[in-house]
């Protein structure tokens, strides 16, 4: 093996840690959709993402809201973050963490032309 091909397999191995920890946050509204908790992006295009609970870890933020969704009043805003994945066709989020959950609000744009 090569010089250069060592340092690059060695900087692969490196970075490959950080991209595994990468998370962004994903700001929209939430609601149960066939046995799923999807999150509707609050963009222009309305991206759509099933939200699931990160494996092996005890916390189930996901679990948790879908039971609170079955009290509070629609439309919920939330902003989730976790970690993009693929779920067959479907986009899906493995949810570290969700905030700001405010019954009653939304953030599409399509909601604020409507009026009150």
């Amino acid at each position: 093996m090569g010089v250069s091909t060592r340092v690059a397999a060695l900087t692969a191995m490196l970075l490959a840690p950080m991209a595994a920890q990468a998370q962004d946050i994903y700001m929209g509204t939430v609601a149960v959709e066939r046995d799923a908790v999807v999150l509707t992006r609050c963009d222009l295009v309305q991206n759509r993402y099933v939200l699931r609970d990160r494996k092996g870890k005890r916390a189930r933020p996901v679990a948790d809201l879908r039971e609170r969704l079955k009290t509070l009043k629609a439309p919920v805003y939330v902003e989730a973050i976790g970690d993009y994945a693929e779920q067959g066709d479907d986009n899906a989020l493995d949810v570290i963490s969700l905030e700001n959950i405010e019954a009653g609000k939304s953030c599409h744009l399509s909601d604020a032309l409507r009026g009150p």
